[in-house]
């Protein structure tokens, strides 16, 4: 049996001489995996107690390169710290990692309390949860509900809304769309009559008809921007329990680990949240995992920004363990309805603006810049105290996207 031992990030391979040597790439320093060229037959023993201990290696060298980043983490700052009049003479754009010098200020005095406030306290003191385990690792889990009312269009709202718009269908513009109404075509329904357009018509409305949200979803970001109302009253087509929003809290903005997953589902009249947070580096596939076991692929996902950074940005992660998993949920990515919908009225569309114009004021908080600092903090010291912020910070991020996703049925 032929054994080679490949990065599984630049796929360069490596001889059992030098997998002993080092059980990491010179090209890359992402880990080395056994790959097996060819099968033996007649051997399910052996076969099996390879495979057991290439399991065993892998687990290995996936904490190798989990304590590697631990030991890298805050050598780099990822944000900038400006001061007012700077930020007044700028534009600048909405996910720069910038931060005001009075809030930058304000945030290492808080610092400061709350290490003294809870020095000598455990995390279970400090953040009531529970450790969770899977076949990737272990993290700390951390549940809450919260009272919130979850607005979305009915699904008779949306199909009338949907259907009203011919322009989703290939070919018609706004001047065909004016000549089709005047004949008398005014929904897409209509359409199944025409002798041109009925074979789209017919395409589209089995889809409307059958609630295919993610094929919808695909159909109309060929047609709009991804910032078009239709794409927001899409939602109708789901009912509360199929959403899930989702956020995220990480130490960069690319290749460094994500410190805390947040995954929030609607009910009736409360929005129920579980974090998982990692008590160290090395907590970080199990936490992806455990997050990923809440995503059911018919899931609706909400995010700010998600279909650009979150959610590329945990396929990059997994992809970094040699973790295999499929994301593909229909993604309400409402930063885009957001910049339609508030920027005239709005200084810019960071969160934390909108929240001061949706009226939502936060008891705690730490600006998003500042959640890999107060980590690192955390990890040098061994203090939980700057871990709470973190939490609290991504919690309310959560909350809010579920008041926003609702508001905006309000602006259209």
């Amino acid at each position: 049996m032929s054994i080679r031992y490949v990065c599984k990030k630049c796929k360069k391979s490596y001889s059992k001489a030098e997998y002993v040597q080092s059980k990491f790439c010179t090209v890359c320093e992402s880990f080395l995996l056994a790959t097996f060229n060819k099968e033996a037959p007649g051997l399910p023993t052996i076969q099996g107690k390879i495979r057991s201990e290439r399991v065993h290696k892998e687990k290995v060298a996936l904490f190798r390169v989990a304590e590697g980043l631990r030991k890298r983490v805050g050598q780099s700052k990822e944000y900038e710290v400006v001061s007012e009049k700077e930020s007044e003479r700028q534009k600048r754009p909405v996910f720069e990692n910038w931060i005001l010098s009075s809030e930058y200020e304000e945030a290492l005095k808080f610092e400061k309390q709350l290490l003294k406030q809870y020095r000598g306290k455990t995390l279970e003191e400090s953040l009531p949860g529970k450790v969770v385990s899977n076949e990737q690792g272990e993290c700390y889990e951390i549940s809450s509900s919260c009272f919130a009312k979850f607005k979305r269009v009915t699904y008779e709202e949306s199909k009338q809304v949907m259907i009203s718009d011919l322009k989703v269908l290939p070919g018609i513009g706004p001047v065909n769309e004016r000549l089709l109404k005047k004949q008398g075509y005014g929904t897409v329904e209509d359409l199944e009559r025409h002798p041109r357009w009925k074979k789209q018509a017919y395409e589209y409305m089995e889809l409307v008809d059958t609630k295919e949200v993610g094929a919808v979803q695909k159909w109309l970001w060929q047609r709009f921007p991804k910032s078009h109302p239709l794409l927001h009253y899409l939602a109708g087509f789901c009912q509360d329990h199929d959403f899930a929003i989702v956020d995220i809290e990480t130490l960069g903005l690319s290749e460094r680990p994500i410190i805390l997953l947040g995954i929030a589902k609607p009910t009736k009249d409360h929005i129920c949240t579980t974090q998982f947070l990692l008590r160290d580096i090395p907590d970080e596939p199990g936490a992806i995992w455990a997050m990923l076991a809440q995503l059911d692929p018919k899931l609706s996902l909400i995010t700010y920004n998600g279909k650009s950074f979150d959610i590329p940005y945990i396929k990059q992660r997994l992809a970094y363990y040699g973790l295999d998993a499929y994301i593909d949920n229909p993604n309400f990515d409402i930063l885009h309805f957001t910049r339609r919908a508030l920027k005239p009225k709005l200084t810019d569309c960071k969160l934390e603006t909108v929240e001061k114009y949706l009226g939502i004021k936060r008891d705690i908080n730490i600006p998003g810049a500042l959640v890999p600092h107060f980590y690192d903090t955390y990890l040098r010291t061994k203090n939980v105290g700057p871990l709470t912020p973190i939490v609290e910070h991504n919690r309310q991020d959560l909350l809010t996207l579920g008041t926003l996703f609702s508001k905006l049925y309000e602006e259209w």
